[in-house]
């Protein structure tokens, strides 16, 4: 198939929207990185603490619970701008992954990893509105698959490093979160240079920027807040299989970590050109037949990995594909965070999505340590069970979402169409961490009220 029949979009981005890429991709291949090492480095950790595979569920059911409180940041960014409260997330999620080195135990662990996840999800749902908000119609596939893409390329960094340096040479999982610090250096060279999202200060300048936090409840927002969170939930149940895969490939199949680790990274290796393809061909076909159908892929080769395959041939032809169907729903399905709301709350919409997404993958740890206790440790029913989750998201999806490739923001949300503003080179490099935090005064209301029903800007 020819280049320009698999990224169809990506001749409408113009240097403004490749640097934006650059930047958010920087960040989002740490927060791959940064999330993936707990996966990679299980086994050591789980033997540093002494935990058994219920145990290491359970605990990690607790951090990425951090997503709850990022609700309320993640507020400020539709209140005070993106790029204000993107950076401040970046660095947060950067020094406590350095600090979560030097953890004594496994409560200071989990404690460190709950205030990251919470930066986490700022940055992710922030990185996403962003290229949602600044990118032509059709090429926003495009640029959802790039960011996907990066975040799984940190993520295979994770496994490259411990399976081919840290353990053949007996150093610690402790120093993989020591190699996450060097990207702050990067993020704060580049940061004045980031721009505002014009359709924020669009609706800034419009008055149009939400008035309270309970807006995105009233309709027609309500059904598409509680459809988005209830398939990210769904899809978020086979996370305990995909942190358990290297452990289950040394104890259920008896693997080295060095074997078990880039058997992961060449079968996610071989996947990853399907994020970037998925997005952009969806620019062209859709996102709904794009996303499912790798979303039933995923289903149907994880099922198969944990079940049927026996042998390095079958297990790395499997996960393979488990990984390119994963890769492939994830641009397309995750998309719709961001399409289907209007500007006053589409930040907000992000990091509800993203709450979601950590509750059904609190719920996948807390699941499968029931399961494994019943099911006397078997890791492969467990999987399967909660592999009926993302079956049941593919088809919530396909009977009652829209299609929004190709679409404006403003035809998809109803959001009145405003003019883009141009930041001012102050505004595009003014930062202040008390102004994200502080409320800011109450705004006199327009004449007209907004379709989001909102005029003012307060908490």
């Amino acid at each position: 198939m020819a280049p320009n029949r698999l990224l169809p979009s990506a001749h409408l981005l113009g240097r403004e929207h490749w640097f934006l890429l650059t930047v958010l991709g920087v960040a989002a291949f740490f927060e791959g990185y940064d999330t993936f090492i707990v996966t990679a480095a299980l086994p050591q950790i789980r033997q540093t603490f002494d935990l058994s595979r219920t145990a290491a569920s359970a605990w990690l059911a607790i951090p990425i619970l951090g997503a709850v409180p990022a609700v309320w940041f993640s507020r400020r960014a539709d209140i005070h701008g993106r790029r204000r409260v993107l950076w401040v997330s970046i660095v947060g999620f950067t020094l406590l992954t350095g600090a979560t080195a030097f953890s004594p135990n496994m409560a200071t662990f989990v404690s460190l990893q709950f205030l990251a996840q919470l930066f986490l999800v700022v940055e992710g749902a922030l990185a996403w509105t962003m290229v949602a908000e600044e990118f032509p119609a059709g090429a926003r596939g495009f640029g959802f698959g790039w960011l996907a893409m990066l975040t799984a390329i940190g993520s295979g960094m994770s496994s490259i490093l411990y399976g081919g340096v840290f353990e053949p040479n007996n150093i610690s999982w402790r120093g993989l979160y020591l190699v996450a610090l060097p990207p702050l250096a990067a993020i704060m060279f580049f940061r004045r240079r980031l721009p505002e999202s014009k359709r924020f200060l669009a609706a800034q300048e419009s008055g149009r920027l939400a008035q309270s936090w309970r807006h995105i409840l009233e309709p027609p927002h309500r059904r598409w807040i509680f459809l988005v969170c209830f398939v990210a939930l769904l899809m978020a149940l086979t996370t305990q299989a995909g942190v358990f895969v290297i452990d289950f490939l040394q104890e259920d199949r008896d693997m080295s970590a060095t074997v078990a680790n880039f058997m992961v990274v060449g079968a996610g290796a071989l996947a990853v050109p399907v994020l970037i393809i998925a997005g952009g061909v969806s620019d062209r076909y859709g996102r709904k037949i794009v996303g499912c159908s790798f979303g039933l892929l995923s289903v149907i080769g994880g099922a198969a990995f944990f079940v049927f395959a026996r042998g390095a041939p079958a297990l790395f032809i499997t996960l393979m594909l488990t990984f390119a169907g994963q890769f492939g729903a994830w641009p397309t399905l995750g998309a719709f965070g961001s399409e289907l709301f209007p500007t006053a709350h589409r930040a907000l919409a992000g990091a509800w999505s993203n709450v979601a997404r950590v509750i059904g993958q609190s719920s996948s740890y807390l699941l499968a340590a029931l399961l494994l206790r019943l099911t006397a440790d078997n890791q492969s029913i467990s999987a399967v069970v909660l592999g009926i989750g993302p079956f049941l998201g593919v088809i919530v999806i396909w009977l009652y979402f829209p299609e929004t490739r190709g679409r404006e923001l403003e035809d998809i949300s109803g959001e009145a169409l405003l003019p883009l503003v141009t930041p001012s080179p102050l505004e595009a490099g003014a930062l202040g961490l008390g102004s994200i935090l502080e409320e800011p005064a109450p705004e006199s209301p327009p004449d007209q009220p907004s379709p989001s029903g909102a005029a003012t800007t307060e908490g």
